[in-house]
């Protein structure tokens, strides 16, 4: 897959595991990210995102393992991944 992560990612609200590891989406990861919360494993490493991690992740309730290793997010962490336990 090339170019963005449509935002219609957010309705697969019964999704519990999404990895994108290598993929070749581009541009900003969007906010609608924040609508899975029944994932539990989201794995965002060696992509080419861009940007800041929305806040919105903050809403995955759900999450266990958040993989962030090699991709291209830039800034710090949103305070809202403080919400995750």
């Amino acid at each position: 897959f090339t170019g963005q992560l449509p935002s219609k990612i957010g309705q697969l609200t019964a999704l519990i595991f999404l990895d994108l590891r290598s993929a070749d989406f581009t541009g900003q990861l969007p906010s609608e990210i924040g609508q899975l919360t029944a994932v539990t494993n989201l794995d965002l490493g060696s992509t080419d995102f861009t940007g800041r991690l929305p806040s919105e992740i903050g809403h995955l309730a759900a999450l266990k393992q958040l993989e962030l290793a090699l991709s291209g997010f830039t800034g710090q962490l949103p305070s809202e991944i403080g919400q995750l336990t």
